[in-house]
């Protein structure tokens, strides 16, 4: 499988509600979670460089692809596919065939909380019951997944990322879609996650 370590990825992180958690309070975080964020997802952005507009004539040639949108403002495209081998296929010639492009991976990042953790509930359990969760209801990859701690004690919330637009926006739809949940004895909600804007962003808000 080729070396994914120094794709670029481009964040698409913003959460409507509001958390009193930062790093800055030494909250605890996977230690995967860099490691995680090189990951390749489903999702490649593709910007201009050199070129004042994309031919999107060559998409045609990319196997798996199933949606292509434009930011009309940039010039540039969000390109989604079936599977993550095709789209890190897809990535790979795109950066090979033109300079003229700069592709990147883009991430969806929910934050969440939940009801029902004890002290003695299992890290890597519940970890896994909420990646078994999302990916089953969204039919999406979840590249990272963390549970925010101090001192080792749960703090009733945290957060993941997904590599698709349409996977978050049933997380966060009230309307059909999952954004109030229940995982077993656990319960919560799921909201977008305020990050540090970046152009990346520029789809989740047209597409809010």
């Amino acid at each position: 499988m080729p070396n994914t370590k120094n794709i670029d990825i481009a964040k698409t992180t913003k959460y409507s509600g509001t958390s009193k958690y930062s790093n800055s309070d030494n909250v605890h975080m996977d230690d995967a979670q860099q490691k995680s964020m090189r990951k390749a997802g489903r999702t490649i952005l593709l910007k201009t460089v050199s070129v004042k507009s994309i031919d999107s004539t060559v998409f045609d040639a990319l196997t798996g692809l199933i949606s292509h949108s434009e930011t009309k403002s940039s010039g540039s495209y969000f390109l989604t596919f079936d599977n993550v081998d095709n789209s890190l296929n897809a990535f790979n010639k795109l950066k090979a065939d033109s300079t003229d492009y700069k592709v990147k991976f883009s991430y969806y990042r929910v934050f969440f909380t939940i009801n029902g953790l004890t002290d003695s509930s299992d890290y890597n359990q519940v970890k896994q019951d909420m990646v078994t969760f999302v990916s089953d209801k969204t039919k999406t990859s979840v590249l990272y997944c963390k549970f925010y701690r101090k001192e080792n004690k749960f703090l009733g919330c945290g957060d993941f990322t997904i590599d698709t637009i349409d996977g978050m926006n049933t997380l966060l739809s009230k309307d059909g879609g999952i954004k109030d949940y229940t995982i077993g004895q656990l319960s919560g909600t799921f909201y977008r996650y305020n990050g540090k804007k970046d152009k990346s962003q520029e789809q989740s808000d047209s597409n809010a």
